[in-house]
């Protein structure tokens, strides 16, 4: 994807200096009628990939993210400093999370007490009575 990118903001930088070069060098009235057509043709490419852009965001966050089972946990990016359990807790103060990719699906916490995570588990109090120090 991100070659795509890239390759789109090259052609663009070059039909944009191609089209000034024509306008300086060659027919200015011919100029203005091909980058009224290269601008329209821009113009959709970016909705058509903002349209894109948007419903893939949209279907990411919607991903499966389930727990099943009595005190079951799941979470869809990573679990960080917390107390999961009867008389859990964490202390002190806890170090801030690596920036990650976002939340990864789909993740899944089957039977009774299960943890699952798409991400980083680090610094938790897991069961009855734990206890984390951070």
């Amino acid at each position: 994807m991100r070659l795509l990118f890239w390759s789109t903001a090259f052609i663009s930088i070059a039909v944009a200096a191609l089209l000034a070069l024509w306008a300086i060098l060659g027919d200015a009235a011919g100029a203005e009628l091909a980058s009224a057509v290269a601008g329209t043709v821009a113009g959709l490419a970016g909705l058509v990939a903002s349209v894109y852009a948007l419903q893939r965001d949209g279907r990411s966050a919607a991903g499966t993210v389930r727990a099943g089972g009595s005190g079951a946990v799941a979470a869809g990016g990573s679990v960080l400093g917390n107390a999961i359990g009867a008389d859990s807790r964490v202390t002190g103060a806890m170090r801030a999370p690596r920036r990650g990719s976002g939340p990864v699906r789909p993740v899944s916490a089957e039977g009774e007490r299960a943890v699952a995570a798409g991400g980083d588990v680090a610094g938790n109090a897991l069961g009855e009575g734990g206890e984390v120090a951070g």
